[in-house]
């Protein structure tokens, strides 16, 4: 027994905002159209008293995904495909055969400085960035955002790819922060924690 947690190191493949986390593709919007949204403002919580939720898929640098969702906020407004993100995983067993929680997410090369994602606060966030930068994680994403530093240009001239494809099979592999299934032996995505 036990609780095991991994670090989970990923790029946004996908930002969008749903009304409903069981939204399908085509009732996905586009990030673009809530710019000048307020949590404090929020149309849809008022009319049916549930609100718009941030909707982020991840995949890692051997294309592993995650698919998360949580309240949306004026501080998402900036999130941008191709950024950098970092959260923790954690799981009953050591393989990951099955998750037991996410922490929040750090989105670390927004706009501005560190965004972080999640309806609860589960991380220090000033010891989770010390402690990225003490064990070199920090500094590898730091090394392949300026090495991609034309990355952001060559996405927005690049034909936009969907990241799911709705008749794709493939998708029953990756992580849904509703259903906590990995595969087993789906730890590739996993840097451990020292």
């Amino acid at each position: 027994g036990g609780l095991y947690g991994a670090y989970y190191v990923s790029r946004v493949e996908d930002v969008c905002v749903v009304d409903d986390v069981l939204a399908v593709e085509g009732e996905e919007y586009d990030l673009e159209e809530f710019e000048g949204y307020s949590m404090e403002k929020d149309e849809l919580e008022s009319v049916v008293g549930s609100p718009w939720k941030l909707r982020l898929r991840l995949a890692d640098e051997e294309g592993r995904g995650m698919q998360i969702h949580c309240r949306m906020s004026e501080d998402y407004l900036d999130i941008r495909k191709g950024m950098n993100v970092v959260g923790i995983l954690l799981s009953t067993s050591r393989e990951f055969v099955k998750l037991a929680a996410m922490t929040d997410f750090c989105v670390l090369d927004a706009v501005g400085g560190p965004v972080w994602v999640g309806d609860y606060p589960y991380l220090d966030k000033d010891k989770f960035l010390r402690t990225l930068g003490e064990n070199g994680i920090a500094d590898s994403l730091v090394d392949i955002i300026y090495d991609d530093n034309d990355y952001y240009e060559e996405e927005e001239e690049e034909e936009e790819e969907e990241f799911y494809d709705d008749d794709d099979d493939s998708r029953d592999d990756d992580y849904d922060s509703d259903d906590n299934n990995l595969e087993e032996g789906d730890t590739g995505m996993l840097q451990k924690l020292k």
